[in-house]
């Protein structure tokens, strides 16, 4: 079936763009694509009853945000999640970060903050109900309305591109941890803590309280992938006994 048959009349210009890229994000970020696997544009075209245009603009968005990256002439590859980039990563998020809470304190935007309480209680209900979906898309959107209150798009954009990539990393983690239930219980309860603690310091505009807490919450974040890596079942195996 053709994109004309597909789209009512008057449907806004840009809009299979927009499904292309809404729906291919999805997939890499909830892992249904597996990181490394190629992307075939005319495979693509047929799934979403489009032309070679809006797959190819929609892919180019999203290697502009590191998901994928563009092949010539062969369509794209899912960003491999590489354990040796993770430093690099952390160094950055921590950075980013700390600036964007620190910002976002002296700045103290008063819709900005009634919009972190809501998103910042969708993020504990979501963790009292272990969907861990819907805890990485709140916890998202929390930091990256810090980031937009934060007063410097430019920043708020590398801020919002490395919060992408850690919440693929989330997403590993949370689907594959063998983590004890009261660990996991104690990791979020201090998510949420902190989640509380960088409101208030915003509200109060203790810039260098938002600043220790924006460090604070990458190594939180940290811990709980290092955690993953380390775990090992092979203690548990007898051998030679």
């Amino acid at each position: 079936m053709n994109e004309t048959k597909r789209k009512p009349i008057g449907r806004p210009k840009g809009t299979g763009t927009q499904r292309v890229y809404d729906r291919v994000r999805d997939m890499i970020l909830h892992l249904e694509i597996a990181p490394g696997a190629n992307l075939d544009e005319a495979s693509l075209e047929r799934e979403f009853g489009v032309s070679r245009t809006p797959v190819r603009e929609a892919l180019i968005r999203l290697a502009s945000e590191g998901l994928i990256t563009l092949l010539p002439n062969r369509g794209a590859r899912v960003t491999p999640i590489d354990v040796s980039d993770l430093s690099e990563l952390f160094e950055s998020l921590e950075l980013t970060q700390r600036a964007t809470l620190r910002w976002c304190a002296k700045r103290r935007p008063d819709e900005a903050l009634r919009e972190l309480r809501a998103l910042a209680d969708d993020f504990a209900r979501a963790a009292e109900a272990r969907d861990y979906e819907r805890m990485g898309e709140a916890n998202q959107a929390f930091h990256q309305k810090i980031g937009e209150a934060s007063g410097n798009k430019y920043f708020a954009q590398l801020y919002n591109s490395l919060l992408t990539i850690s919440l693929r990393v989330a997403r590993m983690v949370f689907a594959h941890s063998q983590q004890d239930p009261g660990d996991q219980a104690r990791y979020y309860a201090g998510v949420i803590r902190e989640h509380e603690a960088m409101i208030v310091a915003i509200e109060a505009g203790d810039a260098e309280a938002a600043e220790t807490l924006g460090r604070d919450h990458v190594a939180l974040f940290r811990s709980r992938v290092v955690a993953y890596v380390e775990h090992s079942l092979a203690d548990e195996v007898a051998i030679g006994e």
